[in-house]
């Protein structure tokens, strides 16, 4: 009898991975929203990697009307990222780079999106609205497609008049059993109906998209549905700092946190946190290098009370998320507007700096910028 439970066993576990496998990737989703302490919510985008970069899929209008607007994940980490550069692939698609934390979880690839859907639409009428709220939880919509031209587009209304479709869920996705089959583009203020792209030609648009980038920028990644994006390139032209990351928004548009390294004359980083500590993540230069300290400059900061006041400095030599070791903190001193944090040397490629509170204990952090000091 035991040869036989094994047997099952193995029958059992053979059906679980074949039906894992034949799973759908879960579609990541990201909020649209301006690049400022008021965090308005401007529409919803899909995001998706291809080789080591991280990308937005979201309509065009979305990002016309924010310029260069954040991205917040969904999922409790809150992940923030912000628009690097966008291509308009027409009828109101657009594909996006996307910078920042989010590019640690960005996503099924690209190619490996299901455009197969004609099955799921001819089975049924309801469906339902998947975008993501401000706290990054999820919402659903449900709704019913009402037409279907059979190629481009389709159109849905809500099955309850009580809850419309607004304005802010453009980039939304349609889901019809947990399976995507469209973006929306747009809703008519008349009759509440909206408009949606069929999945499968936006992601066609996609694909020319992405494969006419040059082939070094291609990944097998891309070949797997479960595969993790690989962390981001190392981009540094030079032994310069650069941001990658930031847990907090910018108080305006013109206050980045990429401001603090940036080569010339550049506003200062302001930010309103909602949470603490603060944190921003560096490349230490091309590759792995040797670093003995950090210098933050606050000088000219009309109030210094929002320079950082208590500062803990972690080194990443592997680039892995989990590879941060915390090697100094305490409070820091500042002569001039200048603080040196002096610490051994220390080879590594990333540098974090988290931030506990600021000079006179306010919700407002300010710096001028930051370098890094080399052995």
């Amino acid at each position: 009898m035991r040869p036989a439970r094994t047997g099952a066993r193995r029958w059992c576990w053979s059906l679980l991975c074949a039906v894992l496998a034949a799973a759908p990737a879960a579609a990541q989703q990201a909020l649209v929203i301006t690049q400022d302490a008021a965090a308005l919510e401007i529409g919803q985008a899909l995001l998706a990697h291809h080789g080591a970069r991280c990308y937005a899929i979201v309509p065009m209008h979305v990002i016309s009307e924010a310029g260069r607007p954040a991205l917040l994940r969904e999922g409790p980490q809150a992940l923030l990222g912000e628009i690097s550069a966008s291509t308009d692939l027409g009828e109101d698609i657009a594909i996006v780079r996307v910078a920042g934390a989010i590019t640690r979880d960005c996503g099924a690839g690209a190619l490996t999106i299901r455009r197969s859907i004609d099955r799921l639409l001819g089975q049924g009428r309801l469906a339902t609205l998947r975008s993501i709220n401000g706290d990054g939880t999820v919402a659903q919509l449900a709704v019913a497609v009402v037409d279907d031209d059979g190629h481009r587009f389709l159109r849905v209304q809500p099955t309850h008049a009580a809850n419309p479709i607004r304005k802010g869920h453009s980039g939304s996705l349609l889901l019809i059993d947990g399976v995507t089959v469209g973006m929306l583009l747009s809703v008519s203020a008349r009759s509440g109906v909206g408009t949606v792209a069929r999945i499968d030609g936006v992601m066609a648009k996609v694909d020319t998209h992405l494969l006419a980038q040059p082939a070094a920028h291609r990944s097998v990644a891309d070949a797997s549905r479960t595969a993790p994006p690989p962390p981001p390139p190392v981009a540094a032209p030079s032994h310069a700092p650069q941001v990658l990351a930031w847990s907090a928004l910018p108080a305006s548009e013109a206050n980045r946190a990429a401001n603090l390294v940036a080569a010339d004359e550049a506003p200062p980083w302001i930010s309103a946190p909602t949470r603490w500590p603060v944190t921003l993540d560096l490349q230490a230069g091309e590759g792995v290098t040797t670093v003995s300290g950090v210098i933050l400059d606050g000088s000219g900061i009309d109030a210094e009370g929002r320079l950082p006041a208590m500062v803990e400095v972690f080194i990443n030599l592997s680039g892995e998320p989990h590879g941060w070791r915390s090697i100094t903190s305490g409070r820091v001193d500042y002569r001039n507007g200048i603080a040196r944090i002096a610490f051994a040397p220390m080879r590594t490629r990333l540098v974090r700096l988290s931030f506990h509170a600021t000079v006179d204990g306010g919700n407002v952090i300010a710096l001028r910028g930051i370098r890094l000091q080399r052995d």
